[in-house]
This record gives structure tokens, sequence and C-alpha cells, in this order.
């Protein structure tokens, strides 16, 4: 028998929602209800191949977040991210377009048939407690001219709920009582009166939401001593003694799949032997953890001591998108959302990418959910003769017109810092 006390939290958040929410998932077997969508070609794109793009958008999004969170806990769904820019995708065009097509890996892709192949490939549905769901929708102006061919195919190939809007009020109370609905109460509110002007036009919003019973269910122990890298802390505990638990070992890490109840999803936890180095270890990590843990496996009984948590997260992609590669459809005057509305390019443009996720991890299973926001606006600019935008390092003068004489000079690189 052995023994396994893991302790780095910020990595367990991590890989739960890579592997819950994007695509360590094994082909299903099992015979459960399933919502399902009819397998087509996409492109002649295969079920794996997707899954490696998406993998690659879910590692590029999380080492963007990781260099901004590392030293404190996290929860992400980039799978979320990622169905909630595939509906801002089809309604843009040009440059916008090819930006998003290069980070989602979807050249040459029909992204619709590829979506379906996608959700088919997953194990949907409800059955005997464990549910995972994919659902979508969007929010509309009245009277703002959307072009029908984009709404139409949001409706039928993305299953998207079509809603409409009149007062900015109206708008977030109703996406939030949708997205609490769809989360089981879970994320009760992902917009704030903040987060939505009057020139909002659009709101897309997509929702992943999972709940599983470990296949063996866990008991409690003592509070366990956890190490966060700067000190210890007293951490409430489960434990489970079992053979099927699987452990594999790399050089610098140990990791543990727990199965659940009922579902090919499976929950790993990877410990690394120094957590301050994942920054530049994590990725080569989880592609070695994962791909020994879809190997063969010899049956061994394990004891697995771990702590229970809860985390949430919310936060605004906008600057992480744009340090991806995802820029135009953020700025005013150059996005280009022609294939979603009658208008010109730079006319709507996106303002916020509101994500906002949930996990609850204990001796029962696990809940979690997620929630992404895209806000489109108008743009307003003022007729004006010139217009500037100071967004890079500047020299700074106080000046005096009458006597020439300079009283101050200066420059900045970054406005954030005092």
């Amino acid at each position: 028998m052995r023994g396994i006390t893991l302790f780095a939290l910020s990595l367990v958040v991590l890989i739960t929602v890579a592997t819950l929410a994007i695509v360590s998932f094994r082909t299903p077997n099992l015979n459960h209800e399933v919502i399902s969508n009819p397998v087509v070609n996409a492109n002649n794109i295969s079920v794996p191949e997707l899954i490696g793009r998406i993998n690659n958008f879910t590692l590029s999004l999380y080492d963007k977040v990781l260099g901004r969170y590392w030293d404190q806990n996290v929860v992400i769904s980039p799978f979320n991210v990622y169905v909630a820019l595939t509906l801002l995708y089809e309604g843009t065009n040009g440059s916008t377009r090819e930006e998003l097509s290069n980070v989602m890996g979807l050249t040459n892709v029909s992204v619709c048939e590829a979506y379906r192949r996608l959700l088919d490939s997953l194990p949907m549905g409800k059955s005997n407690g464990t549910i995972l769901i994919v659902v979508n929708a969007i929010w509309l102006r009245r009277e703002f001219p959307f072009k029908y061919n984009y709404v139409e195919l949001i409706n039928k190939c993305y299953n998207a709920e079509v809603r409409y809007f009149g007062s900015v009020e109206q708008l977030i109370s109703d996406v939030n009582s949708w997205v609490n609905a769809k989360t089981r109460g879970l994320i009760k509110k992902v917009l704030d009166r903040g987060d939505v002007g009057e020139d909002v036009v659009a709101v897309i919003v997509s929702v992943i939401y999972f709940k599983a019973k470990w296949i063996e269910k866990f008991k409690p122990t003592s509070p366990i001593d956890f190490w966060t890298g700067k000190d210890y802390v007293k951490a409430l505990a489960m434990e489970l003694i079992s053979d099927k638990l699987r452990v594999v070992h790399g050089s610098d890490y140990v990791a543990v799949e727990i199965p659940y109840s009922n579902t090919s999803i499976s929950m790993v936890i990877i410990v690394p032997e120094n957590y301050t180095s994942i920054r530049s270890t994590y990725k080569e990590m989880i592609v070695e953890a994962l791909d020994k843990l879809s190997g063969n496996y010899s049956k061994k009984k394990v004891w697995l001591i771990m702590p229970k948590f809860n985390v949430t997260l919310r936060m605004d992609l906008v600057r992480i998108l744009w340090d991806m590669g995802v820029r135009d459809v953020f700025i005013p005057g150059k996005a280009d959302l022609t294939r979603m509305a009658n208008v010109n390019v730079g006319d709507i443009w996106v303002d916020k990418v509101i994500h906002q996720a949930v996990i609850k991890v204990n001796e029962e299973g696990t809940e979690a959910a997620a929630a992404t926001a895209i806000i489109v606006v108008k743009e307003s600019i003022p007729i004006v003769d010139e217009r500037i935008v100071v967004n890079k390092p500047f020299i700074y003068l106080l000046w005096d017109r009458g006597s020439n004489a300079i009283l101050f000079i200066g420059h900045v690189v970054n406005p954030t810092e005092t």
C-alpha cells in the first residue's frame, strides 16, 4: 500500500479544468442518455485533430493566466471560452476572422460541422447523477441590423437561444438569470452593471456545467499541513484507498487519475516536485502525464490523501486574448464583424470577454461550471479632424508657453506603475 499526500492546489485546479472541460476525454462507451448531434465530416478534420487544436488553445490561454495568477488558486475552462469565441468567429470577416482562425486553429475548417462533431465525441447529457452540458445563447439589441444568416446559423448549428433586449438593465438581468439556471446556481451573476454600457448591441454567452460523484467515495480525514510555497496552512482533507486510481510518475512530478461514476470523464491531479518552476515546465508535464495515463496500466492499490477545495475566478480576457494574437476584434474602427450585422468595418467591436468559473471538490465528487460572455458594442466616434491615441511610451513636459521654460520633464513606459 502506498500513501500519496497531494499539495499543489493551483495545479490541482488547472488539471481538473483541463480534464473536465477540455479534452482528456476518452471516447465514451457508456449506455446513458446523450444529447447528441449527427457525426459529419468537418473538411476531413478528425476528432483527435480537432481536440488537439483545442488543447493547443487551452495551454496557450492557461500560459497567459498562469503568468498573472501563478501564486493564487485558479479555475478556468478554456473549452468554454473556445466555444463562445466560435460563435463570435462566425460573425467576423477579413483580418479579424484570420486572427481568430490562427489562434483557435480553425484554418480550412468547417467550423459549424467541427463543433457538432466535437460535442458528439463528448459524454454529453445526464445519467444517474452525472451531468455534462454545453449551452449557448445570444442577446441582440432590438432593431439593430443583424444579419438573418448569422442569427439562423448560430441558432441552428450551435443550438444557441436567440433573445432580444431593449434596456441594459433588462439585458443584465436576463443574462444573469439564464446563466444562474444553466449552472444550477453555481454562477449567479456573470455580468455586473459596470460591464455593460448603453452602447451594447449584443452579448454572446456560452456555459459549461459538470457534476459527478466519484466512482468510489472518499472519506473525511484529519486536516493536512498544506505547503503553499510560502508557509504551511491547515487544509480540510479527504482520503481514499482504492485499486481504481491510476498513478504515474515523471522525473519531477506524480500524477493521479481519479474516475467518476457513469462517465468517461476523470479528474487528473499533477503534483510537481517544485511548483515554483511550473511556468516553464507545465506544458511538457501535462502532455507527458496524460500520455502515460492513456497507456497500459497494472492495477495496484493506492492510498490517496488530498484537500477538499472550492475555487472561483472571474476575469476579463481581452488582454490575455490580445497577447495570444486576437487583436483586431477589440479595436474600434478596425474590427470586422460584417458577417454578424449590416454595418461597416469598425462600426461594432468587442469591448469585454468576461469569463467566470467555479469548482467544488469534496468527498462525494465534483461540481464545476464556467460561463463566458462576449460583449459587442457599437462604435460612436465623434466627428473630429484628427484622432490620437497615446498607447505606447511617451515623453512629457510641463512647459510655460509665455517664457518657454520647461519646468518638469519625464517619460512613461508603463502607466499602470506608480
